[in-house]
């Protein structure tokens, strides 16, 4: 049974029906789907940049080819301490550059800012975590156009369980990702569910596995939302690098 087509209305809060996206089982312990990587070369240097797609009306421009697909692949390229830090490269599954992202560090600038970037060096989309308050660090801002809000990824901690609630421009609830603790296995390979709002279908998956995260999500999601969803993996991703240097940081200390 096919789901209905994802449309452009006003999404329904959590309390409301959630939209029927065809459901998918959840992971399993073999690999996940990543691009096949040729023999003799490592995957970094076998990257195509993927051809041109024109401007879909209705569309945020640079956001047209996501209409297309159902899943991306992110694989970080490098990290520095300079001005621009951590960068990676957006893939789709025929291992082809949808977008590269790079990390802005610098002092006075929001605790994360990742600019996204197309193929021809033009800035589509921005990440931004703008306050370093406690009550404001967990609601990640997906810009796209920079300067022009399309969603939000908050994250929330209950139970022993970490969520990430998907919200379009008007903080209303769409979708939830639900994955483990932080405070277990967050430096392995890691797995979230993208749930719908009522969490009783998962829709899409986000997950580790070494360097690579592979981002899952409904064909006829709206395009917005799986740039959010996107978002959210790099916002993961963020979280756990920061864990992680914490954990160096505590055990340098302690010798």
């Amino acid at each position: 049974m096919s789901a209905p087509a994802y449309n452009s209305a006003p999404f329904k809060g959590m309390d409301d029906h959630p939209p029927s996206y065809n459901a998918i089982q959840p992971p399993g312990p073999g690999p996940m789907n990543f691009p096949l990587q040729p023999q003799g070369l490592p995957l970094a240097q076998q990257t195509a940049i993927m051809p041109y797609v024109a401007q879909i009306p209705g569309v945020p421009p640079g956001l047209e080819y996501l209409t297309q697909i159902d899943q991306v692949v992110i694989q970080e390229k490098f990290s520095s301490a300079q001005r621009w830090g951590r960068s990676y490269e957006i893939l789709n599954t025929l291992n082809q550059r949808i977008f590269f992202a790079k990390q802005e560090v610098k002092c006075c600038c929001p605790l994360y800012n990742l600019h996204v970037l197309d193929n021809n060096n033009k800035e589509v989309i921005q990440f931004l975590l703008n306050c370093q308050c406690a009550c404001c660090s967990s609601e990640l801002e997906i810009h796209c156009p920079p300067g022009n809000i399309i969603g939000y990824s908050v994250w929330k901690y209950s139970n022993f369980v970490t969520s990430l609630y998907i919200q379009n421009e008007a903080k209303q609830t769409a979708l939830v990702t639900v994955g483990p603790d932080f405070q277990t296995s967050i430096f392995g390979d890691v797995v979230f569910e993208v749930k719908s709002n009522d969490e009783t279908q998962t829709v899409g998956l986000i997950r580790r596995n070494g360097g690579l995260f592979s981002v899952q999500f409904p064909l006829d999601l709206d395009v917005k939302l799986k740039a959010v969803l996107i978002g959210s993996c790099f916002f993961l991703d963020h979280m756990i690098y920061t864990r992680r240097q914490q954990v160096l940081q505590a055990q340098s200390s302690s010798d």
